[in-house]
């Protein structure tokens, strides 16, 4: 691996363990076992190895929401026009569950993605920009997604006409919550797959349009 890369990669990991202004150059050298002066060499400051850390990883949550949230559920890529979140293969509860399980799971499993997560949660507080970029990614751009899928559901007949925004915040509120405690407690995972699980079954039921004309 280029030093570049390597550099890339601890600067990821401090910054995900102390946030970008608890961070120093040298805190990013000393493990590589290179000077604060040879890392210089490589990038001009802090803020320009965290600015590629941020444009990578805007790179990486696009592609991973794109391809985990429209992919069908035998694997298959779906929806390659990326207007709308696919539906094709939603017909219950269950297959909505492993959905949004699939994402979850993803987002807990990734290396790459635990750490932007981690570096973004600790930095928010010392940022007013990458707070709102936390917000944006994790909950604004979530929102959205599962809106547009209960769209498309409702079209579908499989889900009752209603207030798309409202229905996808009583939607996401847990998910995200018990997703956050799994990233937190890791020893609490099948409990909160679990409760994601019965969230979304109690949901998918409420919410079912038992007159659509498009149940299968």
């Amino acid at each position: 691996m280029k030093t570049k890369d390597l550099v890339l990669e601890e600067a990821l990991k401090q910054f995900s363990e102390k946030g970008y202004a608890g961070t120093s150059m040298s805190d990013i050298a000393k493990p590589l076992g290179i000077s604060k002066a040879a890392l210089y060499k490589h990038f001009e400051s802090k803020q320009q190895i965290f600015d590629i850390i941020i444009e990578e990883s805007e790179k990486r949550f696009e592609e991973s929401l794109s391809g985990l949230l429209t992919q069908s559920l035998n694997g298959e890529a779906e929806n390659a026009s990326g207007d709308r979140p696919d539906v094709s293969e939603i017909a219950s509860g269950e297959d909505l569950c492993e959905r949004v399980l699939s994402f979850v799971k993803f987002s807990l499993s990734d290396p790459y993605s635990v750490r932007v997560r981690h570096m973004l949660t600790m930095s928010q507080f010392q940022s007013k920009e990458l707070a709102g970029m936390y917000s944006k990614r994790y909950v604004e751009t979530m929102l959205d997604y599962y809106g547009e899928l209960f769209e498309g559901l409702m079209e579908k007949g499989l889900m009752k006409r209603g207030d798309i925004r409202h229905l996808a915040l009583m939607f996401y509120a847990p998910v995200i919550m018990y997703t956050g405690i799994w990233d937190r407690e890791p020893d609490r995972g099948t409990e909160c797959e679990e409760a994601i699980r019965k969230h979304v079954m109690i949901f998918y039921s409420l919410t079912k349009d038992r007159e659509g004309k498009n149940e299968r």
